[in-house]
């Protein structure tokens, strides 16, 4: 368990340092106990780390504008990107990764929910905002973070909606609807095949069975099957003189 620090700076990138370098010191803490693969404790050390120093680079450049993307008029023609290596060992993904990581072990747990509401304060810290406009290039940095801590970004590091491109051709008259997509077959219920019974057991086909078991065996030849005499053998035994 993690204790929250005294006080927190007043400088957006200190801020944002005692936040997640707390989240990095609890996991590393409490990884080896909670039996947690150690390379990947190392990943979220030095992906937490990395963004503690992009965040303070990216802090400490002067006011910019956002950027805007035009494309070229005409088609590019680029030469085909050669497929990467898939590294081993991946960061895992999806909404409140870390949260998920670790269910069992209430320490990180709780670090992880400390972390969290840390970042919703420093979210709505008026500095921060003003950082924000000035730097929209943070948003890459925070919009992970956000969902590995299972918060949805706000709206000022949301990333902006494409526009939607304008059909080409012919106006259609609004009035003619639509016409509909060719909706896809249901499948069938694949135990709708089988007769059920209410305690659960299922009966079924001698041609079901076949379909499951394969076909039987073939017969067995009369000099494999094993020997069973036809006579008493005890009756058959004759004793010996008695000495």
């Amino acid at each position: 368990m993690i204790a929250n620090a005294p006080f927190m700076p007043a400088d957006p990138t200190e801020r944002f340092t005692v936040i997640f370098r707390a989240l990095q010191r609890s996991v590393a803490d409490n990884g080896y106990r909670l039996k947690i693969h150690g390379p990947l404790i190392v990943l979220i050390w030095n992906y937490l780390a990395r963004q503690i120093a992009r965040f303070a680079r990216i802090a400490s450049r002067p006011p910019q504008s956002p950027r805007t993307r035009t494309r070229a008029p005409g088609p590019v023609e680029r030469e085909p990107a050669i497929p990467k290596p898939k590294p081993p060992l991946t960061l895992p993904r999806g909404f409140a990764w870390l949260i998920r990581l670790l269910p069992n072990g209430p320490a990180t747990v709780v670090a992880g929910a400390a972390a969290r509401a840390d970042l919703q304060c420093f979210m709505e810290d008026p500095i921060v905002l003003d950082l924000l406009a000035t730097h929209p290039s943070l948003g890459r940095i925070l919009r992970p973070l956000h969902t590995m801590l299972g918060l949805r970004p706000p709206q000022i590091i949301k990333r902006p909606r494409k526009p939607r491109s304008e059909p080409t051709g012919e106006p259609t008259n609004p009035a003619t609807p639509r016409p509909k997509r060719p909706r896809p077959r249901r499948q069938p219920d694949f135990m709708a095949q089988y007769k059920v019974n209410p305690d659960g057991s299922i009966d079924f086909t001698p041609e079901q069975l076949r379909d499951i078991l394969g076909p039987p065996p073939p017969p067995v030849p009369p000099w494999h099957h094993p020997f069973v005499p036809s006579f008493d053998a005890k009756k058959m035994w004759r004793k010996g003189p008695r000495g």
